[in-house]
């Protein structure tokens, strides 16, 4: 019988949990992973992160389950797409050629931005309004959609930066991912969106507001 992977963070991406008892190694993994989200977002050590994610990925292989250990690599894809930075797709790509699982691969492709070959229907829920705006190239639906994820703060960023990847990105996309990252406490995700804020400010011709937003980047370093 599949088992579905009842991690918090992974289920903010694909949502379902089942109700039988949970595996010790499944226990291990969902504080694994969790640890390494909060280091990972907050900005914690680089070296501590890896290894909480690491040990994760050893607990899930004990299990054999190659749609969990997708699911797991796409989840680190997603955090670095939430701070902007470049996914690392290889281990992923390995596992999905072994075993292709569809809503793996659908969701592989909407981090991609590859928006005409993403199946909505696969997608989770939270995800589909402002899917419909990045495939239609729609910057001010984007926006609302993104900052009508207000209970969701994680898909938020991730949607926040695939807008900014495929140049949707606006004032709303960027003050809702600030938003976001401020109230959850993830300084990394903090300052990689206020200086992307900051940005926008000068490339608009914004003074005041630039200046705002440097003074409050000095205060946090």
């Amino acid at each position: 019988m599949k088992r579905v992977l009842c991690l918090l963070f992974l289920l903010l991406l694909f949502g379902g949990c089942s109700s039988k008892p949970t595996p010790g190694w499944l226990v291990v993994s969902d504080r694994q992973i969790e640890m390494f989200k909060h280091h990972f977002l907050t900005g914690g050590q680089p070296a501590v992160a890896e290894r909480h994610f690491q040990k994760a990925i050893e607990e899930i292989k004990k299990s054999g389950d190659l749609d969990l250990l997708g699911k797991a690599w796409l989840t680190r894809m997603a955090l670095e797409v939430a701070v902007l930075i470049d996914m690392e797709e290889e281990d992923y790509l390995k596992v999905a050629a072994a075993q292709p699982v569809p809503a793996n691969g659908n969701f592989y492709l909407f981090l991609k931005g590859r928006t005409f070959e993403v199946d909505r229907s696969l997608l989770p829920a939270q995800y589909r309004r402002f899917f419909d705006a990045l495939r239609s190239g729609n910057r001010v639906e984007a926006g609302q959609a993104i900052a009508g994820m207000e209970d969701d703060p994680l898909s938020r960023l991730i949607a926040a930066g695939i807008a900014v990847r495929f140049s949707l990105e606006s004032e709303t996309i960027l003050k809702a991912a600030v938003e976001s990252a401020s109230l959850n406490g993830w300084k990394r995700a903090l300052l990689t969106w206020l200086d992307r804020l900051l940005t926008h400010y000068k490339t608009t011709g914004d003074a005041a507001e630039a200046a705002a937003v440097r003074r409050r980047i000095d205060l946090m370093k």
